[in-house]
């Protein structure tokens, strides 16, 4: 793996957040007699992070006084590291080159302290410090705050309380928040050189990289990048990506290229591929070269609803502006074989489209191809937890047989950002020319805008989105919910609820091989919601759906369907549907069965 380290910028106001580039030059009231002052990063009780970047024209040594904190690991529930610290990276290779440790800093009362001589080579620098919580304590309660300084009115968020009076100390008048700020106001470092040194320049950080192509970077929390981009040649691209592993060692923060033509993953960020970026276990990073063919590519990233360049919940990585991810050219003299593209074009060719869908929703729509077709499923959706198996899920079937010509599996699915049980599929799938019904169905829970978890990262497509895909696609050779007489429909009662006898006449003008399609509920040999076929001039029953003649319909073991076919003389016909009280369309009482909106009986001619 090449692992030769350099990141980039984008745009992102965070003043609240970030005070880049706290730089102080050389003043009467912050110098040392024989020093001149070159950064000074101070007062951390309304910002998490700052940072200035600075360039030594040779060889130097560096007069560095830091004061920073850490849990005291004799103090009763706290055994934390520091958590007020800071470190500097060399700019070009983003190699920590010095940082605060409880092993170099000597304790102070309550902080701890660095003060000595660090001589660094000709480069250039960028200097950090970062107080991202707060540990307090007492010999009867101990107290960690993750330091949130967009929310400065709340005084810090409180992670964590223990201890088995912690109610002691507002009795005894011990008042952390105060203790905090008092204390945040006095962390920072200095970094002092010889007066007799050369004049010292600075720069805003991060330093920028050569040949970048594209950057998403200084992500925050439930931040959802896609950006679409064209080669027009092989090209080998340096990824330089940082995110955040969870304890199961799934990436909550990452990010992933896609072929737009297969729509398979070509790269992404796994345990696997990843290194430690520093600070926190959790912070992980690529840093490699990935050669791509000539192609149409979207690169994608995605976080979670926690610890981002934002607000970092444990210790940022060492490298914390480009928290994001950023393409570079590995050659100079390739960079014109890239092309970022529009992002309008993703949904041409729109057939069925069912998103945002809310909880316990079942919906279809009905197309029919008119010649055979390659499209593009595009489906999001929820894992059952503790199992294999979908909770929001799409399928297509086909309309005239019923029968499932494609699904969206667990074992096929990836990643779709946020929670793990949050899944997709995209992929490219042929279709012969025919009637399709596309159905997608969700349960009672962790949904379109009332997820009970961290939010997919392309929310807004929750559901199923089927286009055409290639240049010999033709929206005119699509019939969206066509009619009856198309379908070959010739009578149907469907989504039936509870205690319905519902009914409908037909006539045939001749002799009809019909094909009978029903979906009901049975136990025990008997059912309980079924249909039948009455001749009108007879008043005879010619067709029943009984438990013997069907199988089963997915779902609860209770659902029935029957699927075949039946001569039926000229004459005029009705159609009955009848069901009892319990599990019924969109009101079931167990799992309900693979195809719920046809929950009835359909009757259509058999044209095969």
């Amino acid at each position: 793996m090449t692992v030769s380290k350099e990141r980039k910028t984008s745009v992102f106001p965070l003043h609240w957040v970030v005070l880049s580039c706290a730089l102080w030059c050389v003043s009467a009231t912050a110098s040392i007699a024989g020093e001149r002052l070159v950064i000074q990063l101070k007062d951390f009780s309304r910002a998490e992070l700052k940072t200035g970047g600075f360039v030594l024209s040779g060889e130097t040594k560096l007069h560095i006084n830091g004061k920073g904190a850490a849990g005291d690991r004799n103090a009763m529930f706290n055994k934390s590291d520091m958590f007020a610290y800071g470190w500097i990276i060399n700019a070009t290779t983003r190699e920590v080159v010095w940082q605060m440790t409880r092993s170099n800093t000597n304790k102070d009362g309550k902080e701890r302290v660095f003060d000595a001589g660090v001589t660094l080579p000709r480069g250039s620098y960028e200097a950090y410090f970062c107080a991202y919580a707060f540990s307090s304590g007492s010999s009867f309660s101990s107290y960690n705050y993750n330091v949130d300084p967009r929310h400065p009115d709340e005084e810090g968020k409180k992670s964590s309380e223990d201890g088995w009076f912690h109610w002691f100390g507002d009795l005894f008048g011990e008042n952390f928040s105060r203790d905090w700020k008092r204390r945040s106001q006095e962390w920072g470092i200095e970094i002092r050189v010889d007066d007799t040194r050369p004049e010292i320049t600075l720069f805003s950080v991060p330093k920028e990289f050569p040949n970048v192509l594209y950057k998403a970077i200084k992500l925050g929390e439930n931040e959802h990048v896609r950006q679409p981009f064209t080669l027009s040649r092989p090209l080998a691209v340096r990824i330089y990506a940082m995110g955040e592993m969870a304890r199961q060692n799934s990436l909550q923060d990452y990010a992933w290229i896609v072929n737009m033509k297969s729509h398979k993953r070509v790269w992404e960020m796994s345990r696997g591929n990843v290194q430690h970026a520093g600070g926190a276990e959790k912070n992980v990073e690529f840093n490699d070269i990935v050669s791509l063919p000539a192609g149409d590519y979207t690169i994608y990233y995605s976080s979670d609803d926690s610890h981002s360049f934002l607000d970092w919940n444990s210790a940022p990585p060492d490298d914390p502006f480009n928290y994001g991810v950023t393409l570079i050219a590995s050659n100079p003299n390739e960079k014109s074989a890239f092309k970022l593209s529009s992002a309008s074009n993703e949904e041409r060719n729109v057939i069925v489209q069912i998103v945002r869908v809310r909880d316990d929703q079942t919906n279809s729509v009905t197309f029919l191809l008119k010649e055979d077709a390659q499209v593009h499923v595009y489906a999001l959706g929820e894992a059952s937890p503790g199992d294999r198996e979908m909770a929001d899920f799409g399928w297509i079937l086909n309309a005239k047989t019923r029968q499932k010509v494609w699904t969206m599996d667990y074992d096929r699915s990836e990643h779709a950002g946020g929670a793990e049980k949050n899944r997709m599929i995209d992929e490219s799938i042929a279709l012969p020319k025919g009637e399709y019904t596309v159905v997608y169905q969700s349960d009672d829970s962790h949904s379109y805008d009332d997820w009970n978890d961290s939010q997919p990262f392309d929310p807004e497509h929750w559901g199923i989105t089927i286009t055409g895909e290639g240049d010999a696609f033709k929206m005119a050779n699509v019939e969206v919910n066509p009619s009856a007489h198309a379908t070959g429909v010739i009578a149907q009662i469907v989504q039936v609820g509870d205690n319905s006898k519902r009914k409908i006449s037909f006539s045939l003008p001749r002799p009809t091989r019909v094909r009978i399609y029903a979906i009901g509920e049975g136990h025990n040999k008997e059912m309980f919601d079924y249909g039948y076929i009455e001749n009108a001039a007879t008043e005879s029953v010619v067709w029943e759906m009984t438990y013997s003649m069907t199988f089963h319909g997915g779902g609860g073991r209770k659902n029935r369907m029957v699927n075949t076919t039946l001569l039926l003389e000229k004459g005029e016909y009705i159609l009955h549907y009848v069901s009892d009280d319990s599990h019924s369309y969109n009101d079931w009482n167990t799992e309900p069965p693979d195809d719920p909106t046809m929950w009835g009986i359909t009757v259509m001619e058999d044209k095969e």
